[in-house]
């Protein structure tokens, strides 16, 4: 499945997740390990009276104080309610290994982080991208949240049980009392939004069932557009969603599907209370709420449950979120988080040595000058660190297979063979990569590691181009082939993220290859925004790009013949297979692991023969941070940063 939360997101240009069968084993083993030993730290903070940052009930404002919880198995972390909830049986949700601001740390304080370009808007439901969804972590909660350390368990987050009476096909979830809604950003002054105000305190919306019916609304509404679209076909198997009472859903299956939960406990509540009205307060027309949805007032800022509330978005200048003083969970470990938007990300590292920001990621080019050519000191400071992540992504190139000079699978796997990706990722990506053959992280256990890359060779490219029809007729040193009566040469534009000056060179290099094969690539670097509109209305002969799938494996979004003719489906390049669309239903349907991986090797093979994308490579994305700031912990189900889990050791000097 690809999503940040189950639905499908492309990172602009570059940029996905899943972890394999060897992999959560030894996430198991250390969490098992890490019981043992921290129920005997546990032991120890009992009889000492330590003081921890575990909260039962509501949060509030906690600026510097210093706090320990890496000592605690997660429980400290849970409210009253949920560690109620835990010790029924039937309970699928399960205590967390570890709280989120990991070791001792002073609350408070401004994180200053890096935004490369602006997000396309701040609703979840709406607007697409992964820094969309990382912008949602903060600013709201999931039904449940998969364990930071062990992603096959589930932890209680606005649910604080889910049984499923009937193994699958029916689910009753019990929610979280006492949580509300952050007060919406508008001017409250003017007194013209009075009509917003709910009746809890300061004038905020207690969280109910009914936020999370209204998400089900949505997808029912055929009008409702944008990213809630690609999410669609995950829950056509599910036959009702209703309130039993205001803490309490009832969620019904016509099928056992393998990714019903997941789905499910993956979904952020949405307020029918202010999406369903317009900026004067009055309530849409029945007939026509979804069409106003998707050009809502309020899509543009941000509102959640979450730990941090939407301040300011000024476009081009910065995202800005608050502390939640009302948090009904952990307190949020930060007063303020600060995203300044730079979009060259050439300044990136002088905007850490300038003290401008605490952290931020950085290009391979800049962590060979960096770090790796660095004579002493990081940037001549003793106090910057680095360290590297796995985002468990691959990267891609996607071709329109509705445009008939790539309808051969011949002609793609000949453009494969004129790519040297190997080349690229030691000279370019400076070894932060590993060639990459197929649909899914090199880590889980889909991935099928038998199968050999496609080598760079340019001779077998050009043969191929003759098996497929493609010679140049008239010696001009571009081949041509006759298409529906007309004379075609072989030309095309390669669509790309224009902020990457990797990718600049990655273009360069392989437009000079594809030369000498007899075709002509034309490089289109593009800002995100831009390529997003093309991508989603297929002006693409080829796009760079990235995905970011779920833990659990789905291939319906991607790849299955019903999605490719979808306007913004996810299956933007056209992809169209009977051989597929039986696998990707059978994986749907099977919950045996042993044969979920024949099936995705089956797949993985049939894929690799196709070659509808170009199989570029998985990253491995470097850090600079101040050491003020913990080292920052990286979940496996993110490639991006996820903001919960970091802290200050110490708060910073500015």
């Amino acid at each position: 499945m690809s999503r940040s939360g189950p639905n499908g997101l492309v990172i602009g240009g570059l940029a996905l997740i899943l972890v394999g069968t060897l992999y959560n084993a030894i996430q198991i083993n250390n969490a098992e390990q890490l019981g043992i030993d921290n129920q005997k730290k546990l032991d120890e903070i009992l009889k000492n009276g330590v003081r921890t940052s575990g909260q039962s009930g509501g949060g509030g404002g906690f600026s510097g104080d210093v706090v320990n919880n890496a000592t605690l198995m997660g429980e400290g972390c849970l409210t009253d309610q949920a560690k109620a909830a835990l010790v029924d049986p039937s309970n699928i949700l399960t205590q967390p290994t570890q709280c989120r601001a990991k070791g001792e740390h002073t609350r408070g304080g401004t994180l200053r982080s890096v935004l490369a370009s602006d997000p396309r808007g701040l609703n979840p439901y709406i607007a697409n991208g992964a820094d969309v969804t990382e912008y949602g972590l903060l600013m709201n909660d999931y039904m449940a949240e998969r364990d930071i350390n062990n992603p096959d368990k589930w932890l209680p987050r606005l649910a604080v049980s889910v049984t499923t009476p009937d193994d699958g096909l029916t689910y009753i979830v019990k929610l979280q009392e006492g949580v509300y809604w952050h007060k919406p950003t508008v001017d409250w002054e003017s007194g013209d939004f009075d009509w917003l105000k709910g009746d809890g305190p300061d004038g905020r919306h207690e969280f109910t069932a009914d936020d999370y019916v209204f998400v089900w609304d949505m997808m029912q509404n055929q009008q409702v557009a944008g990213r809630i679209d690609s999410m669609r076909n995950y829950f056509e198997a599910m036959e009702s969603f209703e309130a039993i009472d205001d803490h309490t859903l009832k969620v019904t299956y016509n099928e056992r599907l393998y990714t019903n939960l997941a789905n499910l406990l993956e979904l952020y509540p949405s307020p029918r209370w202010l999406f369903m009205y317009d900026q004067d307060g009055r309530k849409y027309e029945e007939a026509t709420w979804g069409l106003k949805l998707n050009e809502h007032w309020y899509n543009q800022k941000g509102i959640g449950v979450g730990p941090y509330k939407f301040k300011a978005w000024e476009s081009g200048v910065k995202l800005e979120f608050e502390a939640n003083e009302m948090y009904w969970g952990e307190p949020p470990a930060f007063d303020r988080i600060l995203r300044p938007v730079v979009k060259d990300q050439n300044a990136f590292p002088r905007k850490v040595k300038a003290g401008e920001v605490d952290i931020t990621s950085i290009q391979p080019e800049q962590y060979k000058t960096v770090v790796l050519d660095a004579d002493g000191e990081i940037l001549d400071n003793e106090h910057i660190k680095t360290t590297k992540f796995a985002t468990l992504t691959y990267f891609y190139m996607g071709w329109n297979l509705d445009d008939p000079k790539f309808e051969d699978k011949r002609v793609r796997q000949a453009m494969t063979m004129s790519f040297d990706r190997q080349g690229i990722i030691d000279s370019v990506f400076h070894g932060l990569g590993t060639l990459h053959t197929g649909p899914y992280p090199q880590q889980v256990a889909c991935y099928d590691k038998s199968i050999e890359p496609y080598p760079y060779d340019i001779d077998a490219a050009k043969a191929l181009l003759e098996e497929a029809g493609w010679t140049d007729s008239d010696n001009d040193g571009i081949r041509d082939k006759v298409i529906n009566g007309e004379k075609v040469p072989f030309e095309f534009t390669f669509l790309m993220y224009g902020s990457s000056t990797e990718y600049e060179t990655l273009a360069s290099i392989w437009r000079e290859a594809l030369l000498e094969v007899g075709v002509k690539m034309t490089p289109s670097p593009v800002e995100w925004s831009t390529m997003l509109k093309k991508m989603d209305e297929r002006e693409f002969d080829v796009y760079s790009g990235a995905w970011v799938p779920g833990w659990d494996t789905d291939l319906m979004q991607l790849w299955h013949s019903s999605e490719a003719d979808k306007p913004q489906s996810s299956n933007r390049i056209g992809f169209r297979n009977e051989d597929a669309d039986r696998i990707a239903e059978e994986l749907r349907r099977t919950f045996d692991e042993d044969r979920r991986t024949e099936l995705c090797h089956e797949f993985h093979a049939l894929v690799h023969e196709e070659q509808p994308y170009t199989f570029f490579y998985a990253r491995e994305r470097p850090v600079l941070y101040w050491d003020h700031l913990n080292e920052p912990q990286f979940s496996l189900n993110w490639p991006y940063q996820d903001k919960r889990y970091w802290s200050f050791q110490s708060a910073p000097e500015r």
